[in-house]
């Protein structure tokens, strides 16, 4: 365990608003573990590191954060374990963004000078390449190549009030997520109508989560449903939609969605308004950045037709801390008030 008065260093960023706090290092992982043993690890040792971080006093609700492991074995740069203030999930793409840029502008991984920096990471979803481009001498971009998205389940039907039932789809795009169009048009998606739609959120969530027991076809780690994705029609006439993901407790991504913008296309592929080799944009909670996604191929996992995504788009440095963990201070160790 950590002894006391042991300090943790994060770097903050945000992706078009959404947070993200990069624990870079600090966790003594035992020798051979994967990247599922280590975030088993990590769950049975040290998540007070997380709750510290991402909870109140040093967090808030809606933070993200990450653990940057070492790799466990040599096709890869290194690890990501993402988190929020409830648990850990399998993947994150505007963090993977953010993390992926921080890492190059910090030194945290080599790269040999060409205008194109490449990583290899390894997540509990699967492998993850990112692609940091430079601009004027500075990181200016990711572009991630993700794990393969699918439509699970389609047409599962769910009750919203005041409209009856609904029908949505099931996808996976490095997490599983519940996706149906917004079906309060006097209540648009933005930020303005957070609490709605993060109530709504939660409400598809758990009626899912009561009535299917969703598996992924081949990660028998990767189960359960912990995203709601609601999408409208966009306000850029060259992007494809405008969406919010609602998840964990109702928390609100703030920026189009990585993993989201992967599955996304996955639906809207099977629905005939994309195709291979297509480019879209995708809009997020705040409409303020947009997202580029791209369908390279399709693929199989397991016995379910895949494609296989990229997500583009720039992330920000907001600051550093040089936290202090006490054991002595149980309030340090993270709190929630709800309501």
């Amino acid at each position: 365990m950590m002894t006391p008065n042991r300090f943790v260093d994060v770097i903050y960023t945000h992706t078009d608003g959404e947070p993200t706090c990069i624990i870079p290092g600090g966790i003594p992982y035992p020798q051979g573990l994967d990247i599922v043993g280590k975030r088993d690890f990590i769950r049975k040792n040290y998540d007070f590191v997380r709750t510290g971080l991402l909870r109140e006093p040093r967090g808030h609700h809606d933070m993200v954060g990450v653990f940057v492991t070492p790799p466990s074995n040599a096709d890869y740069d290194a690890g990501m374990l993402w988190c929020d203030g409830d648990d850990f999930m399998e993947m994150c793409g505007h963090g993977t963004i953010a993390l992926s840029m921080a890492m190059v502008s910090h030194g945290l991984v080599h790269h040999d000078g060409s205008n194109v920096a490449t990583i290899r990471f390894e997540t509990p979803a699967g492998p993850v390449t990112s692609e940091v481009g430079y601009e004027n001498n500075q990181v200016a971009w990711t572009r991630f190549q993700n794990v393969p998205a699918f439509v699970l389940h389609a047409d599962v039907p769910v009750e919203l009030p005041g409209v009856g039932e609904v029908l949505c789809d099931i996808c996976f795009g490095g997490n599983f997520f519940a996706v149906l169009k917004w079906p309060y048009s006097q209540t648009p998606i933005g930020p303005d109508n957070g609490k709605m739609l993060s109530e709504m959120g939660v409400l598809v969530k758990d009626q899912i989560n009561a009535k299917m027991d969703i598996q992924h076809p081949t990660e028998t780690h990767i189960r359960g449903l912990n995203f709601t994705t609601f999408w409208q029609e966009p306000d850029h006439a060259d992007s494809l939609y405008r969406n919010v993901h609602v998840f964990s407790d109702g928390k609100l991504d703030r920026s189009p969605g990585g993993t989201g913008t992967s599955m996304m296309m996955a639906y809207f592929e099977r629905r005939g308004e994309m195709a291979i080799g297509d480019t879209i944009f995708s809009e997020g909670l705040l409409g303020m950045g947009r997202f580029e996604g791209k369908l390279l191929s399709e693929t199989k996992v397991g016995d379910v037709r895949a494609v296989v995504p990229t997500v583009k788009g720039t992330a920000k440095v907001t600051g550093y801390a040089k936290w202090l963990i006490d054991d002595s201070d149980p309030v340090g160790r993270g709190f929630v008030v709800s309501g």
